[in-house]
């Protein structure tokens, strides 16, 4: 039995070594580390995420295509049953690198893309040529009929290049996941964070890029670090509605050492354990695991969220951003609800305004589900 978590997905730091040098890497990935996991300890955790009764693993690194004993690994957990997913930067590849990944059946080929103009995408990624290199991955791996998906991280220095590269994204079969730059890693410069009002006009962009186009054409998601309960944008997430952080809860992440965390995103000072000295599977079950997720009191919530009426079910946002924002758990920040009391503070609290907009999500919702089903397929690599 696995108690009453059900482990969805294993985010795996597969190496820490990478070619790029990319300004936002949350964990400042270049070399690998000293003392990441061997070939057979890899076997190891594969088969004990197995025991945890693991879903699906998404192999990322650094870059997970440099490590040697990459398709050993991604071939074990697709045997074993599980989905394998591959978060890519789409400059390691050679002329078989694509029917080697479409042997594996993987679920998604997540590929890095930061902006629509070439130099500001190396700029970013720290290597003249990447998105060159990147877009005739792309190219390749749509060409061979791999279930490709771009992720975006925005932060001040290409906010501007969203409706570009949507152009660029735009009928080829490419499912589009925006998320926000953090400052966990060494060479991000705090300055180059989304202040609120740039980051509500992202949510601002994905919804009305959904309202605009259909998902076959334009499948376009918010990720984790998006929301939440907005009273005038429709949703922007893969889910119906934001019900709090996924870390240590349906989700985990796994660092190269075998560190374990409820989400790799977060900092080092949330490390449950290590694969070496606490399996996943007895971690995933261990009553006290993940506290921070599983054991939330409304008590617990930061200045930001403590008052706020969707408490109960938001918990406060990410808790990624929160720790990155305010040093606490349950106090983000960056809440489209929150921001929006902020800016429009004097309409929300007119009760006709209210009412129509209320009544608006409400028709919205009806109509959603089918246009759920398909953003999730999309991103499920059924299109």
């Amino acid at each position: 039995m696995n108690g009453p978590y059900t482990l969805q997905c294993a985010v795996w730091e597969f190496t820490l070594a990478c070619n790029l040098n990319c300004i936002h890497c949350g964990s400042s990935a270049g070399s690998r580390r000293d003392d990441e996991l061997t070939s057979a300890e890899a076997v190891e955790l594969c088969l004990d995420l197995k025991r945890a009764g693991c879903l699906g693993v998404a192999l990322m690194g650094g870059e997970p295509l440099l490590r040697n004993d990459f398709r050993q690994i991604a071939e074990l957990i697709r045997n074993l049953g599980m989905e394998l997913s591959v978060i890519t930067n789409g400059t390691i590849h050679d002329p078989g690198t694509v029917s080697r990944l479409k042997r594996l059946d993987p679920r998604a080929v997540a590929v890095s893309l930061d902006a629509a103009t070439p130099h500001i995408h190396d700029h970013i990624r720290g290597r003249s040529g990447a998105f060159r290199q990147t877009w005739d991955f792309i190219g390749a791996a749509l060409e061979g009929g791999l279930p490709v998906s771009v992720i975006t991280t925005v932060h001040k220095m290409n906010l501007a290049e969203l409706p570009a590269m949507r152009e660029q994204l735009l009928g080829r079969n490419i499912a589009w996941q925006i998320q926000v730059a953090g400052a966990e890693g060494r060479r991000f410069p705090r300055e180059l964070l989304l202040d609120e009002e740039e980051f509500y006009s992202v949510g601002l962009f994905i919804a009305s890029t959904r309202k605009k186009y259909p998902v076959p054409m334009m499948p376009v998601i918010g990720a984790h670090d998006m929301g939440y309960h907005s009273l005038m944008l429709d949703n922007i997430g893969l889910g119906s509605q934001w019900t709090g952080c996924q870390a240590g809860v349906s989700v985990i992440g796994i660092q190269s050492n075998g560190n374990i965390k409820g989400c790799l995103s977060m900092d080092d000072s949330t490390i449950a354990g290590n694969v070496r000295e606490t399996p996943v599977s007895e971690l995933w079950r261990s009553a006290g695991a993940f506290p921070y997720s599983r054991g939330f009191s409304p008590d617990d919530a930061g200045d930001n969220c403590r008052d706020c009426r969707h408490l109960p079910t938001c918990k406060g946002g990410c808790n990624e951003m929160s720790l990155m924002k305010t040093g606490e758990f349950h106090n983000d920040p960056y809440c489209f609800h929150r921001i929006e009391q902020r800016l429009f503070g004097k309409e929300l609290r007119n009760p006709w305004y209210r009412f129509l907009l209320k009544a608006r999500r409400r028709l919205a919702a009806l109509g959603a589900h089918g246009h759920d089903k398909r953003l999730r397929d999309s991103f499920l690599g059924r299109r």
